[in-house]
């Protein structure tokens, strides 16, 4: 890859990861009720599912993929079911002001992780997304190992980036409210984002 292939590449990625969706939409509502330190263990899932499809791409399977149209199907409504569970617990949580920052730095590492992967992994379109911008910017039929990684690295880096702004901008906003209704109705306003982000992902036709 050039380094202008590279950078285009990059900025399209930024762009394309800047408009709100499930990904988006997920870290917002953990940020809201947990802090940004727990959207990393989600953007780091939600960073490794989107790479683990465009590896699936550059390897040349998407038509693999697209033969597994009843398994990702499965994969969507299970998704779709965890998180809308997920909002519901948010919804229902107890609200303690003065344990704020203790309650965001135990939030669950790998629940939070999983809560990332599930995001990709619930939208096959997230796969043929790839397969149509890839071949916008490099030549996918003469894509070398060193090539491949370079596009994995720097999708994965612009993906980081957008979410992590939005994650520290709603923890920002979370911050300011320390009174303990304010906190409750912020908690119920994240876990209704989350379970809307499960019904979208449930109801989308992909």
């Amino acid at each position: 890859m050039t380094v202008e292939s590279i950078a285009t590449l990059f900025m399209a990625m930024l762009i394309s990861a800047a408009v709100p969706g499930p990904g988006v939409f997920t870290c917002i509502a953990r940020a809201i009720a947990s802090g940004f330190q727990a959207t990393l263990f989600i953007i780091a899932g939600i960073v490794l599912g989107n790479a683990a499809f465009l590896i699936v791409v550059i390897l040349g399977l998407a038509a693999a993929a697209s033969a597994l149209g009843n398994l990702f199907i499965v994969v969507k409504y299970l998704g779709a079911i965890y998180l809308i569970w997920l909002g519901l617990q948010l919804w229902m949580a107890e609200v303690n002001p003065d344990d704020i920052d203790s309650r965001a730095a135990s939030s669950g590492a790998v629940s939070s992780f999983l809560t990332g992967l599930v995001v990709p992994f619930s939208n096959s379109a997230v796969i043929f997304f790839y397969v149509s911008l890839l071949p916008t910017f490099i030549d996918v039929s003469h894509l070398g190992w060193i090539d491949g990684l370079t596009a994995v690295l720097v999708i994965s880096v612009a993906l980081f980036i957008v979410l992590a702004a939005y994650s520290y901008g709603a923890a920002r906003a979370r911050g300011l409210l320390r009174d303990r209704r304010a906190r409750r109705r912020c908690n119920q306003g994240a876990g209704v984002l989350m379970v809307s982000t499960g019904v979208y992902i449930a109801v989308r036709q992909t």
